[in-house]
């Protein structure tokens, strides 16, 4: 068990009972316009925590398989499931190898939230795109690495009392404790540069063909964004080089 894990697994029901303990299912509006039209498809969500992305999957058409490391989020996820059925299966398994799920086996996978608190970014993505179909679309949002960084902050104009960000250590990469509005995990962030994260998609065949930074409810976010939200495409196929319809080289 992984320190990240383990910490997840120890505050597993505090972290619930303040997210979503209703099984209401994720709301936002960022991911679901990334999403488009799920009806009929095999999604995958990748660390997928007690299922908030997954019911909002599963209430939008699709057929989902949920996917996490610490057994007691899959815990909830399957008491809530069985509350209300959504026909939502849930597997124990780790995002680094996905080793229980065979190659080509999703239309689309999804990760809210959560690359960047996986430590190993490289073997995480490189089993997302196994898992997928060719052609197949992965969406994931992220703290944005350029505005939330190992050294940040916000300062506060006296003259006209607006706040703004201010950064620092951008290429610093590595894990950093980060505060959070829920204050309930002791947070460590895995900070990666923006072309850290561009770069590894690609490598492992994933193209990115759309990115959007949404405004946010607080000032400082309204002047630079919180967030990151990108949608890729799978190009490669497991034999080599296989361009999607509609994508690079058609």
């Amino acid at each position: 068990m992984t320190n990240l894990t383990s910490a997840y697994e120890e505050l597993a029901d505090a972290y619930h009972a303040a997210v979503d303990p209703d099984g209401v299912g994720l709301q936002d509006e960022t991911f679901d316009a990334l999403l488009g039209t799920v009806r009929g498809q095999r999604v995958a969500a990748v660390a997928c925590g007690q299922g908030r992305d997954a019911r909002r999957l599963a209430d939008l058409g699709a057929e989902v398989v949920g996917i996490d490391a610490s057994e007691t989020l899959l815990a909830h996820a399957r008491r809530l499931e069985q509350q209300t059925p959504r026909g939502i299966e849930y597997l124990h398994d780790d995002a680094h190898g996905l080793r229980q799920v065979p190659d080509d086996a999703f239309d689309a996978v999804v990760c809210h939230m959560a690359l960047m608190d996986i430590p190993e970014l490289e073997p995480t993505v490189r089993s997302i795109a196994r898992i997928l179909k060719p052609g197949g679309w992965f969406v994931a949002s992220i703290i944005h690495p350029c505005y939330k960084t190992p050294a940040d902050g916000e300062l506060i104009d006296h003259v006209d009392g607006s706040t703004r960000r201010i950064t620092g250590r951008y290429f610093d990469e590595g894990p950093y404790s980060s505060v959070t509005r829920l204050e309930i995990l002791p947070r460590v962030v895995y900070h990666r540069m923006m072309s850290t994260y561009i770069n590894t998609l690609v490598a492992a065949g994933l193209a990115v063909m759309r990115m959007v930074e949404p405004v946010g409810d607080r000032p400082v976010w309204q002047a630079v964004p919180g967030l990151l939200y990108f949608r890729c495409q799978k190009i490669l196929g497991p034999t080599g080089v296989q361009y999607a319809s509609g994508g690079l080289g058609a």
